[in-house]
């Protein structure tokens, strides 16, 4: 196989792996009503926030092509996300009122948004970087498209650094509707990268 082939199956193989309530408000029970059965549930969510964002941290160790800027933006992002969550797991097992403990529920989704926001953050910026590293070395080649391979790249400008600006809260559509263009963007360029590579 032709060594750019080779190069951009393997990217290309990459990316396509990275493409694949509380209760209601009332009045406060005393300590010891149901308080302990509170803590642990908000405990056992906020620990499974923290071991996606170690799978998250792995993701971007392990993605070569990730510009040295959005390699900091995400570091920092899953180091401020792991330090916030504990110390609200800390606050959480020092609550005394399910009321307490129901907001911390509250602050632990709308204040982090780990898995609406934080993992489209890694998979995809990591996918879009990928993509736009093939662009790079597609163009390179003798006979290239360069005039479609511009096109993918203009398609992807700026989507990464959109996306990592993109804020948690309380809002979940919102922030659905913000990650949806990015994803959908990452998903035609593979394809149309894909498309081309057949052709080379």
């Amino acid at each position: 196989m032709h060594r750019f082939a080779r190069t951009a199956a393997v990217l290309t193989a990459s990316l396509a792996a990275t493409l694949v309530a509380a209760a209601p408000a009332g009045a406060a029970p005393s300590p010891g009503a149901g308080l302990d059965p509170a803590r642990n549930a908000v405990v056992a969510r906020i620990d499974k926030r923290l071991d996606a964002l170690t799978k998250f941290e792995a993701t971007v160790g392990k993605a070569g092509q990730l510009t040295s800027g959005h390699k900091s933006a995400l570091t920092g992002l899953i180091a401020d996300q792991r330090s916030g969550l504990t110390a609200l797991k800390t606050k959480v097992q020092g609550e005394t009122t399910v009321a307490a403990v129901k907001a911390d529920a509250q602050s632990m989704v709308y204040d982090y948004r780990v898995f609406l926001l934080t993992g489209p953050k890694v998979r995809l910026t990591a996918a879009i970087d990928t993509e736009l590293a093939v662009v790079a070395k597609m163009k390179a080649e003798p006979g290239a498209d360069t005039a479609k391979l511009d096109a993918i790249a203009q398609s992807l400008q700026g989507k990464a650094d959109a996306l990592l600006a993109v804020k948690p809260g309380p809002d979940g559509e919102a922030i659905r509707g913000q990650v949806a263009p990015v994803r959908q963007a990452a998903r035609t360029a593979h394809t149309d990268l894909k498309a081309l590579r057949k052709t080379t």
